[in-house]
């Protein structure tokens, strides 16, 4: 799908989308879908997270394969006189949820209120929010979710800002991306791809807070003679297999899953984050798998489907991490940064004495508010 993005630089129409050779374009030719068309907008009906006049929008965008598909987001817009030039935009990326259509910001409870006092912090700002519930987890989007498909995530936040300016024009073009932990790997995609995706907009910056980056390296690493090893991090790989699953790309995943392993993944693919936990917290990868997953057929497709881009960038781009995250480890950033360095991408990082969940609370959202100022200033 990387791949795939590059060569739809600057899609704005479905005939751009039909030149590229997208395998459902001609199916959706007579709805007249395109990346970013504006389905439908109305207020939430309630406080969602204890907060007023939050709206959720539907709009198309660009699936697994190309193909073009629903979505849906939540945007909230500050009160008061519009600053001339319009409202600028910041979206905000949320982090895992789960896998299924009920797992996204209206869903989801547990989600609903972690997101909440960003969005305020963010509107309280001066920025309107749109804040994208990715593929696959709202009630009009096919699933499951192809989790931490970093083309995916980059095309349903962008399409995202195109659809909430079509419904609210106090919205300026210029605009920011933001993200935590899965957010923060769906906003590094997103700022590699925007400008090249969306180059009718003004795409300022990204922030990146405890992102998912490098983990493709240890997933691969995953294989049927493999020992338990309580806390590591690549137990999570089944959440990843079960996207793949749900994307169809490449070699077909049940091929590398026993009959316990593919009965795994149907199980994770209905659920949501507490029900995953569970089940991730009692897994036997070895008892999962047929094959090693470096297998020459399956490991490019790993890459291509998770990988954060080290190059390419046009934008200014800020990574924080916390010192004492275990969910997410810090030498996991610490190796992104180091290839940016190694590829000359520009970047600011930034350590904080935080854990994964308090990151945003421990200072992480003090940097990106002082980051959008100085990159997406508020008139």
């Amino acid at each position: 799908m990387v791949r795939h993005v590059r060569v739809i630089v600057g899609i704005v129409t479905l005939m751009a989308a039909l030149c590229a050779g997208l395998p459902s374009a001609a199916a959706r030719a007579d709805e007249g879908w395109y990346p970013g068309r504006l389905l439908a907008a109305a207020p939430l009906g309630r406080a969602w997270a204890g907060l007023d006049g939050v709206q959720r929008i539907e709009y198309i965008t660009t699936g697994p394969g190309g193909k073009l598909v629903p979505a849906a987001a939540l945007v909230r817009i500050p009160g008061g006189p519009v600053p001339e030039g319009g409202r600028r935009v910041v979206a905000w990326d949320h982090g895992t949820s789960g896998l299924a259509q009920d797992c996204g910001l209206t869903g989801s409870a547990q989600l609903e209120q972690h997101t909440g006092p960003t969005v305020q912090r963010l509107t309280d700002a001066g920025y309107a929010v749109v804040a994208p519930d990715y593929i696959g987890l709202s009630p009009n989007s096919p699933g499951p979710h192809p989790y931490l498909q970093t083309s995916t995530e980059a095309t349903a936040t962008i399409d995202a800002v195109r659809a909430a300016r079509a419904a609210f024009t106090q919205l300026s073009s210029s605009w920011a991306v933001a993200g935590w932990s899965q957010g923060g790997h769906a906003a590094l995609g997103t700022g590699r791809f925007a400008p090249e995706y969306a180059p009718e907009l003004d795409f300022r910056g990204t922030a990146a807070l405890a992102p998912v980056t490098n983990l493709e390296d240890i997933f691969l690493r995953s294989r049927p003679d493999q020992p338990e090893m309580p806390g590591y991090v690549g137990r999570s790989v089944p959440l990843v297999l079960a996207g793949m699953t749900g994307a169809q790309l490449g070699p077909e995943v049940g091929d590398f899953l026993t009959p316990q392993g593919r009965q795994f993944i149907a199980g994770l693919s209905t659920g949501c984050n507490s029900q995953a936990r569970k089940m991730l917290s009692s897994v036997e990868i070895g008892a999962m798998l047929t094959r090693p997953l470096n297998d020459p057929e399956f490991a490019p497709v790993m890459r291509d489907y998770m990988a954060v881009p080290v190059s390419g960038y046009q934008d200014p781009i800020l990574i924080v991490h916390g010192n004492f995250d275990t969910v997410v480890p810090l030498p996991l950033s610490l190796a992104m940064v180091g290839k940016f360095v190694l590829h000359g991408t520009q970047n600011q990082a930034r350590w904080l004495n935080a854990g994964h969940e308090n990151l945003e609370s421990s200072g992480g959202m003090d940097l990106v508010l002082a980051f959008l100022a100085k990159e997406l200033p508020v008139d």
